[in-house]
């Protein structure tokens, strides 16, 4: 499968003033000169991350391309008519800033293309000039993104029987049939499927998942039930050489996706008909991995039964959802799985906890005290299940 993407210049992109462009970007003659710039800068540093001495993806690349030349377009339509990018200052981010708030941009939105314009600031070798993205809009919690999911995303939640549907998939493509089963068996991305190598990522008890990866980012899913290893079984059956991918044969990577959303649009499968994306069924995937770590709903499914379950049984849960998901931090799984209530502690608890901590301080403990920290740690020794 070719992944090559052509990078396009100002005179042939959708975005230099046709209808086309009209509906995806803001209208304003970019320079030639500026254009050049970006290009020999996004060459030179474009892949490599801002904050960790690793490598992005050539999505982010692509991301970081189209949203600078967006925030150029719109300094010039702000009456900012830079000759060249070395000469960005904080005063053009807080004027780019405010036109977004004012435009009701989400804040995802916002905070992507100042993170992008933060990443160009260091290439021109200006490095302290951006720091937080609040500090230059008027209103913080326009740049606040919110981590934790308040809405069951999975295909199930939104009352989609999801075994017939890939069943009737699988008789019309058996390909993207098969790369819908994957997300769903393993929580990969609709790209990560499409790229999908079976000979090339079985380890025996778990799959390497590293084409097709955000940023790059390779990771191992153990597998943990018959069913998995069936799906892998069967998509193996389906290949003939280690290195071949269920993908079309005749397609590159962006045809294969352009298909892949074909078919599941053909099916009433989008946000739009249905209420649902293909990446629902990783929301499907990692939602039932917390329910079968812990034996209880996730939060955004149940929030009244997570929060009976002990702190760290709901953690250990977490950290395996975000290592099945492909990311490093603990939070991002809220992102899945929804956040875990707080638990509200009473006063008397507070002054409990607090009593037994100054027992606990003192080095001689009185008969009476001895006692006291033995009445005012029972409560906490009944509630742990006895052995046997």
């Amino acid at each position: 499968m070719n992944t090559n993407i052509e990078t396009r210049s100002p005179g042939r992109t959708p975005h230099d003033g046709g209808k086309q462009g009209q509906a995806n970007a803001p209208q304003g003659y970019l320079p030639e000169s500026i254009w050049n710039e970006l290009v020999a800068l996004l060459k030179e540093h474009g892949r490599k991350a801002t904050r960790q001495n690793k490598i992005v993806g050539h999505e982010t690349t692509d991301s970081r391309r189209e949203s600078l030349v967006r925030s150029f377009r719109d300094l010039r339509m702000l009456g900012y008519k830079l000759e060249t990018v070395h000469n960005l200052q904080q005063r053009h981010i807080r004027a780019l800033a405010t036109s977004w708030e004012e435009r009701g941009l989400s804040s995802s939105t916002i905070a992507n293309r100042i993170s992008c314009l933060r990443a160009l600031s260091i290439w021109i070798g200006k490095p302290g000039m951006i720091q937080k993205a609040a500090d230059f809009v008027k209103n913080p919690n326009s740049v606040r993104r919110m981590q934790a999911t308040t809405e069951d995303k999975s295909w199930s939640a939104a009352g989609i029987d999801i075994l017939p549907m890939i069943k009737m998939i699988e008789e019309h493509d058996w390909r993207v049939g098969l790369q819908l089963t994957l997300m769903l068996t393993f929580g990969l991305r609709r790209k990560e499927a499409v790229m999908f190598r079976p000979m090339r990522a079985d380890l025996g008890g778990a799959i390497r998942v590293r084409d097709g990866t955000k940023g790059g980012r390779e990771r191992v899913v153990p597998i943990g039930s018959p069913q998995q290893l069936a799906v892998l079984d069967f998509a193996k059956s389906k290949v003939k050489t280690v290195n071949e991918h269920i993908g079309h044969p005749d397609l590159n990577l962006e045809q294969a996706l352009r298909r892949f959303n074909y078919v599941l649009s053909k099916f009433g499968l989008t946000h739009k008909s249905l209420g649902v994306t293909s990446h629902g069924l990783r929301h499907q995937y990692l939602n039932d991995l917390y329910e079968k770590l812990t034996g209880v709903p996730s939060p955004v499914r149940s929030t009244n039964i997570t929060a009976e379950i002990d702190q760290l049984t709901h953690d250990l849960a977490r950290s395996r959802v975000s290592q099945d998901a492909g990311h490093n931090r603990l939070g991002i799984s809220n992102a899945y799985i929804g956040a875990r209530p707080l638990i509200k502690i009473s006063s008397e608890e507070v002054a409990r906890q607090a009593r037994i901590r100054a027992l606990i301080a003192k080095d001689n403990l009185e008969e009476c005290e001895r006692q006291e920290l033995l009445d005012l740690v029972a409560p906490t020794q009944s509630a742990i299940p006895a052995k046997g």
